[in-house]
Formats: C-alpha cells, sequence, structure tokens
C-alpha cells in the first residue's frame, strides 16, 4: 500500500507543471490535477440535463438558473439523434425544444460551461438510447462498431450537431469546454484493428472534422474496463481526458438501512490508468431511475436524504477528484414515447432538483460543497499524503484523507465513519499538520451519515485559517473578508486565525456560544453551533457560524456570467427558498428569486451605502445589522389563493373502430415484406415488425384476415418493451392477449376462438401492441429489437400461418413528423391520435357522450375522453402542477394522458408504480384555456373506470420569473388534414 502510494506521488510529481493541449487549442488545457479554462485553473461542479425531457425552452432557462445558484458551474447535455431525427436524411435542430442553439445561449446566459456528449450513442434510458428510430428496422448496421452501415448511417448526425457544437466551442465565445466520443464504450481489446477502436477513431475524426478542436473525453463505465485512456494501452481511438461512471449507491427504496457504501478506490484507480490528466467522475450518482412495476421516486427516502450528497460528494473531493459531474441533476420527464423500456413517464431519478423543478434538501447540501469548491483553489493542485483508518484521528471508526497543496501548503482533511453506512455518533480528535507544526484539534464529532473537510492554512482573502473543524462553505472578498462556516446544531467548532497581534477583541451575534483566546501568531475560536446562524467579527474578517439548514437557505449569488466566479464576484444573500441574481445600483440591491414562505433576507454586499433592498421588484425597507449586512421582510405563497378547478364535462368516444369489420381500412400499410434487415428474425412470414413498414413509436393496430371457421387457436408472439401489453379481438370479441409483466420485453400466448365468433367467411383479427420504447444496446440488438408483432399462427394450419393478409397502422404519418413542435416521439397509432382529437382546438360532434373516465368502460376496449378547463394563476407565482390518476383496486388497464396535445403519461394501474405526472409551464398554460385529454384500454371484459383524474399543485413560490408566457407556438391546435389518417 504504501509503495503504491509512493508510485502514485512520484507519477504526479513527474507531471506536475505541465500543461497539457490537444494540440487544437490552448482555451482548456489540463495536466493531472485539473482542467485549466482560458488560463485560470477550474473545479468543474457539473450536473447532467437533458433537454429532450423539457420540451419548454423557457423552463431550461429556469432550470439553470436553479443550477447556477445551487453551485454548478457546468451542464454536461446528451444530444439525442433519435429526437432531432424522424427519418433518414431528416433534422430538425430549430423547432422549439430542438432548438439546440437556444440551450447553448441559456447556458451561456446562466454562467454555465456544457459538456457536449452527442453519442452517438447515449444510452440514457432513453428510447433506444438515443440511436435514430429509423434505424430500428435494422438498417443501422451492427451497433456501436466499425462497420460500413453504422458508420454511414450515424455520420450525418455527428457531422451536424458537430457543426453546431464547434460553433460554441469557448474558442468562440460560447460555453463548451469538452467533447464526449460516444458513452461507456468498454474497450474489449487493444488492438489497433479492433472494430471499436476503428469505431473511436471514425468518431474522433468525424467530430474533428465538424470542426470541434475542445478537448474530448469519454466516460469508463464503472471500474469493468480499461478504456480509451492515453496513458493506458493507447492503440487508438484515446480521448484528451478520461472519465470514470460510478453509482455506487446500492440503495433500496424500502430499506433505507442498506447501502451507502462508499469506494475508496477511485484515487488509485486514477493513478493507474490516467496518471497525466485530472480525475473526471463524469457521471457520478445524483439518483438512481426506478423500474416499471418498482417504487415511485417519491418513496426512495435513502436517494432524497442529504447525507447522501454530504459523505459521497466529499469522498470524491477527498480522493483529488476536481471534474465532477452528477447524474441526474435535473431528471425530467420521458413524456410522449421517449422512454426507454427500462422507465416510467418519471424520469425524476430522485436528482438533487426535482421534476416538478422543486430543490429539494439533497441539493441544497451539495450547494454548501459545490460553493466550497467554487473559491478552494488550493484544492485544484494537490497530492495525496496519506489515508486509512484512524488516520490522523484518535479512533479507527473514522476514516481520514489528506491531501495537501504542494505550493500553498494548504490541506484539506476528509474525515468520515470507517463503516460509511454507519448512523453512529463518534466524537474525536483530529492531529492536523499546519505551518505551526500538528495540532491536535478535540470534540470533532461525525453525526451518523455525515463527512466534514478540515482545512489548514486555508487561505481566505487577507486572512488565513490556520486550521477549521468546521466545513467551510465558501467565503468573499468585499470590504473586509467574509467565511462562511456551518456544522450541525450542538456540534463543536474550533477555527484558528493567522494573526499578527495577541488582541482578541471581536463580537458576536446570535445564538453560539463563542469562546476566543489568542497566542502570538494566533488567535482560535471554539464555539458550540446553535441554531440559526452566528456572525464573529474579527479585525478584517466577519465569519458567519451557521447550522447545516440554516446553511440550506444561503445563496452566493455571481456578479459575474463568467462560470469561473473569483470570491469578489458575489454577493451574500441568506433567507429564500432560491436567489437566481443580485446586482447593486444607485444604493439599492436588487434581488431575484423564488420564495415560499415569507421570511427575512439578509444581504451582505461590503457597500455601506445600501439602504435598500428590492426583492423580485418590490422595494423594501432595510435595515442595516451591527456587522455591515441590510436585512428586510420578503413575501412567500403560502397565503396565497391557488384554484384548481376539477375536472368535468368529459365528452368520450370509443377509440378502437378497428376491431370491427366494418371498419375501413384502405389506407394502411399491407404487411407484405418476406424479408428484413432485421438481426431479430421474424417467427413467421410475411414480416410484421412495425418499424419494417415505418411505424416507430406509440400502440400499433394490427389487422389479420383469414377464411373459414376451421381453427381452433391462434399463436400470437408481440414485443413492445417492458411491462407492455397487448390484445386481441376477433370480429369484435376479445380473445385475450397479456396485461404485461414489468420482466418481459416480449410475450406469447395462444388463445383460443371462440366458435361463437368464427365466420365461415372472413374473419377479422384485430391486436393492438402498446409500446414503451425501443431497446438500449444492454438489452440484445438494443433500438434493432423489433417491436410489433413478432410471429402470428393459426391453429391448426398446415405449411402456412393460415392468415390471408395482414395490415398494420401506427401514427399518422409514421416518419413524417406531422407535428413537429412536440415531435416524433410525441404520437401513437390510437384511432384518437391519428385524427388528432388529444389537440388544442378539437371539438368533439355528436358522435360523443358525455360519460367521463368515472364511468369508464363496462366490457374491454379503448375509449376517449376530452375535456377543457381554464387556469388563473398569479403571474408572480410559480406553481408547479401536475395530474394525478387512481383507479380501483384489481383495475387491469393502460391509461394515457395528454395535456395540451402533448402525451404527458402513462399510468398503468396494475404494474404501476407512478399515479402522479407533472406537467410544466408551457405545456400546461398558467393562465388561460387547456385542453388535457385521455385514453383508457380496458384489457378484460371486466372493463375498466378511474375514480381519480385530477389536478394537483406541488407547491407555491412567489417569483420574478415569466412561467405565465404565450405559449401558443408550442401548443399547435387541431387540423382537419388529420381525417385522412382515419
Amino acid at each position: 500500500m504504501r509503495f503504491m502510494h509512493l508510485f502514485a506521488v512520484l507519477s504526479t510529481l513527474l507531471w506536475s507543471g505541465i500543461a497539457t493541449d490537444n494540440g487544437l487549442t490552448t482555451a482548456v488545457t489540463w495536466d493531472p490535477y485539473s482542467l485549466t479554462v482560458n488560463g485560470s485553473r477550474v473545479f468543474i461542479f457539473s450536473g447532467e440535463f437533458h433537454y429532450q425531457r423539457m420540451p419548454v425552452p423557457e423552463m431550461w432557462l429556469d432550470i439553470f438558473h436553479k443550477f447556477k445558484a445551487n453551485g454548478f458551474n457546468t451542464i454536461s447535455v446528451y444530444f439525442f439523434w433519435s429526437y432531432h431525427s424522424p427519418s433518414k436524411g431528416v433534422y430538425d435542430f430549430e423547432t422549439s425544444g430542438k432548438n439546440v442553439q437556444k440551450l447553448f445561449d441559456y447556458a451561456k446566459e446562466a454562467g454555465l460551461w456544457v459538456i457536449a456528449r452527442a453519442g452517438p450513442y447515449c444510452n440514457a434510458e432513453t428510447n433506444g438510447g438515443g440511436l435514430a428510430l429509423w434505424g430500428s428496422d435494422g438498417s443501422l448496421g451492427n451497433l456501436r462498431t466499425g462497420d460500413t452501415t453504422y458508420y454511414q448511417a450515424w455520420l450525418p448526425w455527428i457531422t451536424q450537431i458537430g457543426e453546431i457544437i464547434a460553433r460554441n466551442e469557448i474558442t468562440k465565445g460560447g460555453p463548451v469546454i469538452l467533447n464526449q466520443h460516444e458513452n461507456e464504450l468498454q474497450e474489449t481489446s487493444h488492438v489497433a484493428t479492433n472494430t471499436l477502436v476503428v469505431y473511436m477513431e471514425q468518431v474522433k475524426k468525424a467530430f474533428l472534422a465538424a470542426g470541434v478542436t475542445v478537448p474530448s473525453t469519454h466516460n469508463e463505465k464503472g471500474m469493468r474496463s480499461m478504456s480509451w485512456s492515453t496513458d493506458y494501452q493507447n492503440v487508438g481511438g484515446a480521448v484528451n481526458v478520461y472519465a470514470l461512471d460510478s453509482y455506487p449507491g446500492g440503495f433500496s427504496c424500502t430499506n433505507v438501512n442498506t447501502g451507502f457504501n462508499i469506494v475508496r478506490t477511485y484515487y488509485q484507480w486514477f493513478q493507474n490508468y490516467s496518471y497525466t490528466q485530472p480525475e473526471y467522475l463524469a457521471e457520478f450518482e445524483g439518483g438512481y431511475f426506478t423500474p416499471w412495476g418498482g417504487s415511485f421516486y417519491d418513496d426512495c427516502a435513502a436517494e432524497h436524504d442529504p447525507a447522501f450528497a454530504d459523505v459521497y460528494y466529499k469522498n470524491n473531493i477527498a480522493q483529488r477528484t476536481t471534474l465532477l459531474s452528477l447524474y441526474m441533476a435535473w431528471g425530467g420527464t420521458n413524456w410522449g414515447h421517449s422512454a426507454a423500456p427500462v422507465v416510467y413517464t418519471s424520469y425524476d431519478y430522485s436528482a438533487p432538483l426535482r421534476e416538478t423543478r422543486q430543490i429539494q434538501d439533497k441539493f441544497s447540501q451539495t450547494k454548501l460543497i459545490s460553493l466550497f469548491t467554487r473559491v478552494s483553489t488550493d484544492l485544484l493542485k494537490t497530492h495525496m499524503i496519506g489515508n486509512g483508518t484512524g488516520y490522523a484521528v484518535s479512533t479507527p471508526l473514522i476514516f481520514t484523507w489528506e491531501l495537501r497543496n504542494p505550493d500553498t501548503g494548504a490541506a484539506f482533511y476528509t474525515v468520515q465513519q470507517t463503516t460509511s453506512k454507519s448512523r453512529d455518533s463518534v466524537t474525536f480528535s483530529a492531529n492536523l499538520n499546519t505551518s505551526a507544526g500538528v495540532i491536535t484539534v478535540p470534540n470533532i464529532n461525525l453525526d451518523g451519515r455525515q463527512s466534514k473537510i478540515l482545512v489548514t492554512d486555508y487561505t481566505f482573502g487577507k486572512n488565513t485559517l490556520l486550521y477549521s473543524s468546521a466545513d467551510v462553505l465558501t467565503y468573499g472578498t468585499f470590504d473586509v473578508d467574509v467565511l462562511v462556516l456551518y456544522l450541525k446544531p450542538g456540534q463543536v467548532g474550533q477555527f484558528a486565525i493567522k494573526s499578527s497581534s495577541t488582541d482578541t477583541t471581536h463580537s458576536t451575534e446570535g445564538t453560539s456560544e463563542v469562546a476566543v483566546e489568542s497566542t502570538n501568531s494566533t488567535t482560535t475560536f471554539t464555539y458550540t453551533q446553535g441554531s440559526g446562524k452566528t456572525v464573529v467579527k474579527f479585525g478584517g474578517a466577519l465569519i458567519y457560524l451557521l447550522d447545516q439548514q440554516t446553511a440550506w437557505k444561503f445563496w452566493a449569488p455571481a456578479t459575474t456570467t463568467n462560470p469561473d466566479v473569483k470570491p469578489n464576484e458575489q454577493i451574500f444573500v441568506l433567507g429564500p427558498y432560491l436567489v437566481r441574481s443580485a446586482s447593486i445600483s444607485h444604493g439599492v440591491v436588487h434581488v431575484s428569486g423564488d420564495n415560499d414562505v415569507a421570511t427575512t433576507i439578509e444581504v451582505y454586499t461590503g457597500d455601506s451605502s445600501i439602504q435598500t433592498i428590492t426583492w423580485n421588484g418590490i422595494r423594501l425597507a432595510a435595515t442595516k445589522t451591527s456587522y455591515g449586512s441590510v436585512t428586510a421582510q420578503i413575501p412567500g405563497a403560502k397565503d396565497r389563493t391557488i384554484a384548481l378547478p376539477a375536472l368535468t364535462n368529459w365528452r368520450s368516444a370509443d377509440t378502437l373502430p378497428e376491431k370491427l369489420a366494418s371498419y375501413d381500412d384502405k389506407n394502411w400499410a399491407i404487411c407484405n415484406k418476406s424479408t428484413t434487415l432485421s438481426p431479430v428474425a421474424p417467427l413467421t412470414r410475411p414480416v410484421l415488425f412495425s418499424s419494417d413498414y415505418g411505424f416507430y413509436t406509440g400502440a400499433k393496430i394490427y389487422r389479420g384476415y383469414f377464411i373459414g371457421a376451421n381453427f381452433t387457436s391462434v399463436n400470437i408472439t408481440c414485443s413492445g418493451g417492458l411491462a407492455f401489453g397487448w390484445s386481441a379481438w376477433l370480429n369484435g370479441a376479445l380473445i385475450g392477449g397479456n396485461v404485461g409483466n414489468a420482466s418481459l420485453t416480449t410475450t406469447a400466448a395462444v388463445l383460443t376462438l371462440p366458435t361463437a365468433s368464427l365466420k365461415s367467411g372472413e374473419n377479422l383479427l384485430t391486436v393492438v401492441v402498446d409500446y414503451h420504447g425501443h431497446d438500449q444496446t444492454s438489452t440484445a440488438k438494443g433500438v434493432e429489437n423489433p417491436r410489433g408483432i413478432l410471429g402470428a399462427s393459426l391453429v391448426p394450419s398446415a405449411g402456412s400461418t393460415g392468415f390471408s393478409l395482414w395490415k398494420v397502422q401506427g401514427n399518422a404519418g409514421g416518419s413524417k413528423n406531422l407535428d413537429p413542435v412536440r415531435g416524433p416521439m410525441n404520437e401513437g397509432g390510437l384511432f384518437a391520435e391519428r385524427v388528432g382529437w388529444h389537440l388544442p382546438g378539437f371539438t368533439p360532434d355528436s358522435s360523443f357522450d358525455r360519460s367521463g373516465p368515472s364511468t369508464g368502460l363496462s366490457t374491454s376496449g379503448i375509449r376517449f375522453y376530452t375535456t377543457t378547463f381554464h387556469l388563473n394563476i398569479d403571474s408572480d407565482l410559480d406553481v408547479p402542477l401536475g395530474i394525478e390518476l387512481g383507479a380501483p383496486a384489481g383495475t387491469v388497464a393502460r391509461i394515457m394522458i395528454w395535456v395540451n396535445g402533448y402525451q404527458y403519461g402513462k399510468y398503468v394501474p396494475h404494474i404501476g408504480p407512478q399515479t402522479r405526472f407533472p406537467v410544466p409551464p408551457g405545456v400546461i398554460n398558467n393562465r388561460g384555456l387547456n385542453t388535457v385529454a385521455l385514453s383508457l384500454w380496458a384489457m378484460t371484459d371486466a372493463g375498466a373506470k378511474l375514480d381519480t383524474v385530477k389536478l394537483i399543485s406541488y407547491g407555491a413560490y412567489q417569483t420574478d420569473f415569466d412561467f405565465n408566457k404565450d405559449w401558443s407556438s408550442l401548443q399547435p391546435g387541431y387540423d382537419a388534414g388529420r381525417l385522412q389518417y382515419a
């Protein structure tokens, strides 16, 4: 262990001081310690964001504001080929939620850098892993290899998205600092001619040809292989900055005591395989997804625990990580049919920022760490001095990491429970090696799942902490240096400030008891953290002592749009739920943000002329404190009236006329193919795979014809992704199907043909196959796994299937992308969808009755419901809204719900887990008319109904962000031209 440690230190020393660039730009360089951007070392604290999962571009900026406010300086972004290319050769980078340039512009406006991740393959629990769905017919070739067919398919995508990325690089005034090649592609053979090496070389050359010059990166899939590092068996395909993905939590939604096992081998891994590069965790667990039939995110208490951020993220820092990206930082919604089969509509991910765009405590704790990294420049060049159980502490119950900056001598001791899942309270002393010698600091406490970073010789402005046993949140340089520390209430903190005199004159205001003593060169403060805040004024320094939950409401808005925020480019604010921005003009400090409960706002600017605070444009009389800040009372939204109407006045009609022989299917696609490009062979012929006939997303409807009453059963195999289902009707009578299984992607059944339903002449078999997305490459052939009917044959039949003809119908227009605003994955093949009943402006005719979903169906079938409602939410409020659905116990059904034309929820009550579906502003009109529609597919002859269909609110926040725009451009309405797809 000591030898390996010595080797690692020597390797770092050998490569230290050598700034490396990629030969294309020096705007972004690297060495073994950190990334350097425009000449400054930076800690990259990034959050994963997928714009596809939020179809309202204006909400991207809201989310970016929250990222920035909570200390992030970067976003990591997947660009999904599937979202932008509805058919071969067709690309859309401009329409509404696909406007990539707007994404970059908003990121720059918010002060965030961008790590671009355009694949070609992404994974991400998105449909097909992000590969173009038009290739689901098998035309993509051998996926994720150097195969010529695959290369020719993805090259236009990388060329086009690459050119947009290139135009937005930091070298051209844009926010892009890194560009990822592919995703989690394991290098299985370090041979130059290996197909994976050839593929990675192809991707590299394609991005270069598109003009991308920022450094390249790639994310290793856990510690499962050694891939694409210039420091390890580089035979081609290697990237500039190696990265690692890690999801170590291992939590259970049903048992909070499981998991919580941190990884202590990151440092050694990077030293072994990427020792000339900084340590980069490209995807670190910000939460995790839950599957069909699993637990809903709200029930996963362990994933929401702020202790997760406190222990895990500090553990990463302790191992010299200086690029950290949380996956996900905001998960969003798998609206339409954008999900891969492994997930359902919600992609909340238990992320720090909820699907509803609400800040949870885990995000608040994350902020305390990210703001620390923003100003702690000594952290950006460190050596690993030592680590271990009982290292530099008085008990083996504590594990310690020691990092030290070789230039300044500043050190960072991260202390954590040796058994990281322990909930024991452990009090100990630490032996901290400082410029004044080794100092034993007593009464350090870790309260169960807690970690602390103890600093020594830590410079803040003109002052220096000799040491601190309380966590540093941040510091700023104003008229005086302002340092912010935090602890849990009741914990003892001790910090010492270097000073040139023995004068201990200080003032204290707050609930914490503070004792002070001085030597010739140091003044030491010992205190027990009280509730709220305590402020200590000493010499040229002001120290805020905050309890942890008070610290969650501390903000440091930047006064620059540069993501690299310096200590003198901040204003400190305490109190609100969110601070988006702050600025000073004419003796007034202007603060913009959101607030839920009326509270006191405190602002420290260092400007003694400040007399007034404006909060969201509201001018407030400010009171000056004894230590130079100003305070005022700001409003919340707790007492505001928010009226959500009941959903009534439903109109409904049958949306499965195709089960009847009288239905005219003359315009349907005839299934007449005897061969397929699919790598999966059809079970019967003709080929019935839906993608072979240009139908990729949503439910598919098949009509199979056969002659005579001599058949006794039909053998059908269908595929639609995990938890999908299918139903079959013979001449209008239900004969069975499969109601779905959360573990099965494909299901088969032999269905009896009732003699009472058979005809001696022509018979009609109607099969409706649900769709839960195309697979990622982790499942067999990935996106090329076929969907729809895989095979169908009548029994008995000799030498043939017994069918004379098959026809298939899917979403209106197939790959024509009739609704470019909502995009290629919003709709499926139900009759109501094809003719546009779900769209705003559709007016039900006399064929619709006035029954609602609470009446439902008394037998099998699919019915469609539509209604409208008005909202009039105050324009200065953000009220995250959703729709809650419920059904009586035992209901076997499939429900989809549309809001203003967007399919924003799939509810499967007999599988679960989701019953509440958030809907963002822009999809819903907070002020104005809304259309809501619902399909109810009763899968048995017992019928189905819903007992709950209602609007819900997740909270309310007074704000000056504009959530109440005219969203009509995002909500194109009904067009009678849809009737051609009836």
